[in-house]
């Protein structure tokens, strides 16, 4: 559910960050939140309602019209919701300090909070964006957004793709790939 970095699931990006970080590289803190995401999902009722609005909207034809109005309303319920209050408790106490970078493992960054309840705030803003128009249509016909590790990370400074640190990963891991970092720790390692 919960995890540092050095204790999560390896898998995806999760597993190329937590191998870098054993070969030594510095990596930013960070928190993997794995089926937090389902949880929110199940404990308010979000799939069934969201289900229920995108009703019609792919049949013979799209029905543009009413993809807008239910994407408005899958991105509006999911920003509105609450999280378990000892779920967002335990979140809140897991946090790395400083200025907080959330995004999906093995995608771009999505929003910079510079606290603990903002970065909250900002997590469910993240899982809304799986709702926004294009994101839909890139999955369609599946409705259900697909299941990714949410990453919170410590971002001391810019962040910043590093071509030499890009060079010693692809090394150590055997397959190319591109690195970003923030103030000389890794932040974000994508396949090349």
């Amino acid at each position: 559910m919960i995890f540092a970095l050095e204790k999560a699931p390896p898998q995806s990006e999760v597993a190329r960050l937590q191998a870098l970080w054993t070969a030594g590289l510095p990596v930013v803190p960070t928190l993997v939140l794995v089926g937090v995401e389902a949880e929110f999902y199940q404990l308010a009722n979000l799939a069934e309602q969201i289900q229920r609005a995108f009703a019609g909207v792919f049949g013979a034809r799209l029905d543009e019209a009413k993809l807008e109005r239910a994407c408005a309303f899958a991105e509006k319920l999911l920003r509105e919701s609450y999280l378990l209050p000892e779920r967002a408790e335990a979140i809140g106490l897991a946090l790395p300090e400083g200025p907080l970078l959330l995004r999906y493992a093995d995608e771009a960054p999505f929003a910079l909070a510079e606290g603990r309840s903002q970065a909250l705030w900002a997590l469910k803003r993240l899982w809304a964006s799986r709702w926004q128009i294009d994101a839909v249509l890139q999955r369609q016909p599946r409705l259900a957004p697909p299941e990714a590790a949410s990453l919170v990370q410590r971002l001391p400074g810019p962040l910043a793709l590093d071509e030499a640190l890009s060079s010693q990963a692809s090394a150590l891991l055997e397959q190319p790939l591109r690195v970003w970092v923030s103030a000389g720790q890794v932040v974000r390692v994508q396949e090349a």
